[in-house]
């Protein structure tokens, strides 16, 4: 049963100026292993899309109205081999998914000009077992 449903759209110029001019913002919103994904050449589009990809999470959970905290590096947003976009999540992030017995889907795209995530927050039946990345 989907219990959420978080999209989240962002011009990637702006990421890319806000990097520029603030350069601790990677440091302050990515975990050193997402910075790690981030080559210089697709820099502006990842991180883009995946500040998108926190931004549409706390959407799907309703993290406002629970009271959860930011902690953007608690929420960490990496892909399979394949290619897959998916969260690795820490702190009560991870416990509130695990308590509500989620699976979170997550797709990202982007273009020239804006980057975008989709993410669906989906209850786990017990009988199912319980598979918090989605994969």
């Amino acid at each position: 049963m989907i219990v959420g449903i978080g999209i989240d759209t962002v011009e990637i110029k702006r990421i890319r100026d806000a990097t520029a001019r603030w350069p601790s913002f990677l440091e302050r919103v990515f975990t050193p292993r997402e910075r790690e994904t981030l080559d210089l050449e697709k820099r502006s589009y990842k991180t883009a899309a995946r500040w998108a990809a926190k931004e549409a999470l706390l959407k799907a959970l309703d993290a406002p109205r629970l009271g959860l905290t930011l902690g953007w590096k608690n929420i960490e947003v990496l892909s399979s081999d394949s290619g897959k976009p998916f969260f690795s999540l820490k702190g009560e992030w991870a416990r509130l998914v695990e308590s509500k017995r989620l699976r979170l889907h997550l797709s990202l795209s982007h273009d020239k000009e804006r980057a975008m995530a989709f993410v669906v927050a989906e209850m786990v039946p017990r009988s199912r077992g319980l598979c918090l990345l989605g994969l």
